[in-house]
């Protein structure tokens, strides 16, 4: 039945579609465009309509109801047939489904790594244990005997296999803990496990430290076999990035004068470290003994002092000592050729060592116009820590004394220096780097003149050395004064910082009344500071002084009433002061002022020495 209906109704369609005439092949035609152009072209989008299928007579195509209720039941029974499909395939995935059971949980990172480090190293639990009694032993709060017995434990658990364990940083840091804490026995087996391998421990990123432990913590006879294992290698060494700090720590803190000599004339060459017990550290003497060498030397050290610029391992010790070497004894010329960008950035590294602070200061010296640019923009930021340190001082004075460009220097230098001038000043460097501004070379040290006058040759430096230092001085002066104004009563408190007082009226090119006038107010508020030692020699300075004499004694009578100078007599150090400013007769009130002092009732006054000199001064005025 299902078959003739089928077959009936594709009959009936394709009667209907045999007598569409144009429509489509599915029996639809495209709707003519109202708006169509008559050139053909529509001027909106073609819009497609369902069209009636028209038979060629123009009436309308019949389908009986007996052929449309088969179709409505074939539609039926196909939609039955897939819906009892899908139940059945729901049924079938079901049975072959699972039980439920809970998700396995995925392993955590920790856990993976832990198997992977297990997998690739045969020696894990032994290492994990190690690791475990360092982290209780390291405990700050722990029992010096649970810590001993924890460093027993660690030894029967590394005993053989140190050197293997070594190269790691947390085992690095096991064998660190028993050489600070462990026992003598302890410590002698540490070194004795790691002797032969010294030099590849000293160049490991983490057991280099290690090496640097045990000379801190072994005996000096240990020290020596440690030496003895390093000796023939110390070149090698010190070019390597990791155990140059081996090597330093080593010619720095530990080596005999004897074991550094052996260091450093291994880098002269092979001939000289033959005969290494006769020469010295230092090239001088080593010229003493072969002054036809020198030239070879000093090649050997300019291609050292070349590796050391471009490895960036200036920041040494023992590496600036040999590139100080080089720097004495080269010509100026050679020093110039040498001043690259690279080694100009990392001058402001070193200018705080003795050696590094020479070669900062032949930089300044033998470097052009340019380098020395170069080199200020570098030490911007720095200027403060250079001012107050040991060292970094010397290379400011050096510096004020070599650059031409004053007006480069006011701007990155002393502008910095004096916004930092009260700090600067509380600090012996810092004192000697203010006088040496003030006063040039008159108030500095034999020794340091010595040093300094090295640069006075340079063949860079065109500018008269005084009008470079006036120019300088002329922009410090009002600043100088302005700031102790301000601070007077904290300069005052010590010795050293109130000379700086005396040291800046003496020097400077400024008006110095406003300075003067505070000094007076001081001791007019204050009758108990002119009894004070610091403030009594600034007192005493000044009062001797030919440029200031007048004008305080002026001051100071103007300012004080004479009752405060009655009390200042009751004091011998007050008396004195008293007695300086009346032995200056060309003052304005001089006479007045005697005279007043004569009707104060100054023998009322307990007795000193300062007192009894002014009564009898002031009698043998009459």
């Amino acid at each position: 039945m299902n078959q003739s209906l089928g077959a009936m109704v594709k009959a009936k369609q394709k009667g209907v579609r045999g007598a569409a005439g144009k429509a489509g092949k599915y029996g639809k035609s495209v709707k003519k465009d109202p708006l169509k152009a008559k050139d053909g072209k529509s001027s909106t989008n073609k819009k497609f309509t369902k069209k009636k299928i028209v038979p060629k007579s123009g009436k309308k195509a019949l389908v009986s109801k007996e052929v449309m209720d088969a179709l409505k039941e074939n539609r039926k029974e196909k939609k039955e047939k897939r819906e009892r499909d899908v139940s059945e395939r729901k049924n079938q995935s079901n049975k072959k489904k699972k039980p439920n059971r809970e998700p396995a949980e995925p392993l955590k990172k920790k856990a993976l790594k832990e198997i992977r480090k297990a997998h690739d190293n045969v020696d894990y639990e032994n290492i994990t244990k190690i690791k475990k009694l360092w982290e209780k032993g390291r405990e700050k709060e722990l029992e010096t005997s649970k810590k001993q017995e924890i460093i027993v434990e660690l030894k029967k658990l590394m005993e053989g296999k140190i050197a293997s364990l070594m190269f790691k940083h947390d085992l690095a840091r096991v064998v660190q803990m028993i050489l600070k804490f462990g026992k003598r026995e302890h410590k002698n087996f540490i070194v004795e496990e790691l002797k032969p391998h010294i030099q590849d421990l000293a160049k490991s990123k983490y057991s280099k430290f290690t090496v640097n432990c045990m000379l801190k913590h072994t005996t000096p006879d240990q020290r020596n076999a440690i030496f003895k294992t390093l000796s023939g290698h110390f070149k090698k060494l010190t070019l390597h990035a990791n155990s140059v700090s081996v090597v330093d720590t080593l010619y720095n803190d530990y080596a005999t004068s004897k074991q550094r000599t052996e260091i450093i004339t291994e880098f002269y060459g092979k001939e000289f470290y033959l005969f290494r017990d006769v020469l010295s550290e230092h090239l001088s003497k080593v010229l003493e003994v072969h002054p036809d060498k020198k030239s070879v030397i000093l090649e050997e050290l300019l291609k050292l002092t070349g590796t050391f610029i471009e490895k960036g391992l200036t920041g040494y010790i023992v590496v600036q000592h040999l590139m100080l070497q080089y720097f004495l004894y080269a010509e100026p010329q050679a020093i110039t050729e040498l001043l690259t960008d690279k080694l100009v950035d990392q001058v402001v590294n070193f200018v705080h060592t003795k050696e590094g602070s020479k070669i900062a200061m032949r930089c300044l010296w033998y470097g052009t116009a340019k380098h020395r640019k170069l080199l200020i923009k570098n030490f911007k930021g720095h200027i403060k820590e250079m001012a107050v340190d040991e060292n970094g001082y010397l290379v400011l004075c050096a510096l004020f004394d070599c650059v031409d460009d004053t007006v480069l220097v006011k701007k990155a230098v002393l502008t910095e220096i004096m916004e930092n001038l009260d700090v600067i000043v509380m600090t012996a460097h810092g004192r000697n780097l203010v006088t040496y501004l003030l006063a040039g070379r008159a108030k500095l040290n034999p020794a340091l003149t010595e040093v300094l006058s090295v640069g006075d040759s340079n063949p860079h430096s065109k500018k008269n050395a005084e009008v470079r230092r006036q120019e300088i001085l002329t922009h410090i002066s009002p600043l100088v004064v302005q700031n102790f104004t301000e601070n007077l009563s904290s300069l005052l408190l010590e010795k050293s910082t109130s000379l700086l007082i005396t040291t800046a009226l003496t020097y400077v090119n400024c008006d110095t009344m406003s300075l003067l006038t505070a000094l007076s107010t001081l001791c007019r508020d204050d009758s108990s500071a002119v009894d004070e030692l610091t403030t009594h020699i600034v007192l005493r300075n000044i009062l001797q002084s030919a440029n200031h004499q007048k004008v305080f004694t002026d001051t100071l009578v103007t300012e004080i009433p004479l009752e405060k100078f009655k009390e200042w007599c009751r004091t011998n150090r007050g008396a004195f002061t008293v007695l300086r400013m009346v032995e200056h007769k060309s003052a304005d009130q001089h006479q007045s002022f005697v005279e007043g002092l004569k009707n104060c009732g100054i023998n009322e006054c307990s007795e000193s020495v300062g007192r009894d000199k002014l009564i009898e001064f002031l009698n043998s005025s009459d």
